[in-house]
């Protein structure tokens, strides 16, 4: 719904649906075009008025159209806007919209809590891994990268067990926080178990670093994260606030570190061990970290640990 209006014409008409709650609810639960375009290709075809939109703002009266508000629960999403059909026509298929509307919305907000951890706002392993089956189908067809960083934080049971579980997840968030504002815009944190999280860099363009043609990699970023939580603070926890945290990682690259979504989860959780077993604070590089390294393209493995 936009102030601009949403009309129900598009290029690539889908004769599959039909006027039918059936037909409704399985384009919103596949996320065909959102419910508007939708229920207004509906209400078209059923009422014949061609000229139905849904607009934020109502226009001024002047212009002869009727309008009606679309409410449901109190709420109002828009309103619909004909010139063709009379107010009292227009309140029964307002009605119809709000309640569908209002059920789209919830749907949202239950398919954002199937998906999220409660505890820090990233994704869970629910998440992860329908994303990563899709994210690589779409790498794979269009020939592009993706690389996923599995971490956990050093001495974290040892924090909790001397600060205490609220310390323990005051940690865990900041850590999400940090995170989120180090990755980029189609990069995802998810929290797969205790305090393990996968990053998936899976932007394929991202930030540039000023005064470069080139796109932030993957193996940057991780490096920017490993740096920038060794310096993070915890005010809320006052005078418990924890030492120096820092994490062990592995990052894994596809195609040249595996080829599914399980194959580099298993190789990143590899390298994490390895680091760990290199005295912590490290994030070991599978081969394909060195394939999108702009100044190299000859396969090697590396390590790097902030002093």
């Amino acid at each position: 719904v936009g102030s601009n209006g949403v009309t129900a014409t598009s290029e690539a008409e889908d004769d599959s649906i039909l006027l039918g709650d059936t037909d409704l609810v399985r384009a919103i639960l596949h996320d065909a075009e959102g419910v508007g375009p939708t229920a207004l290709r509906l209400m078209r075809q059923h009422t014949a008025w061609h000229d139905l939109v849904i607009v934020e703002t109502p226009p001024c009266e002047s212009d002869g159209s009727s309008v009606v508000a679309i409410r449901s629960e109190g709420r109002t999403f828009g309103h619909l806007v004909s010139d063709q059909a009379s107010a009292d026509a227009l309140r029964g298929w307002a009605s119809w919209l709000g309640t569908w509307l209002a059920l789209d919305d919830a749907h949202r907000d239950l398919r954002v809590k199937a998906y999220q951890d409660d505890l820090t706002g990233a994704w869970n392993r629910r998440f992860f891994d329908a994303f990563m089956a899709k994210t690589i189908a779409e790498a794979a067809r269009q020939r592009r990268t993706l690389t996923v960083l599995v971490f956990d934080i050093d001495n974290f049971k040892t924090f909790n067990d001397s600060y205490g579980h609220e310390a323990g997840d005051e940690i865990l968030r900041e850590t999400v926080r940090l995170l989120n504002s180090v990755i980029r815009q189609g990069d995802r944190v998810c929290r797969i178990g205790g305090d393990e999280f996968c990053v998936v860099f899976s932007d394929p363009e991202g930030p540039r670093e000023p005064g470069s043609c080139l796109p932030e990699t993957a193996e940057l970023l991780a490096r920017r994260f490993q740096d920038q939580i060794c310096q993070m603070k915890f005010p809320k926890l006052g005078c418990d606030a924890p030492g120096r945290l820092s994490i062990s990682g592995g990052l894994a690259s596809y195609p040249w570190d595996g080829r599914t979504a399980a194959e580099l989860l298993r190789h990143a959780d590899h390298l994490a061990l390895a680091s760990k077993r290199c005295g912590k604070n490290v994030i070991t590089f599978g081969p394909g970290a060195a394939q999108l390294r702009p100044e190299s393209r000859e396969p090697r493995t590396d390590s790097s640990k902030t002093p």
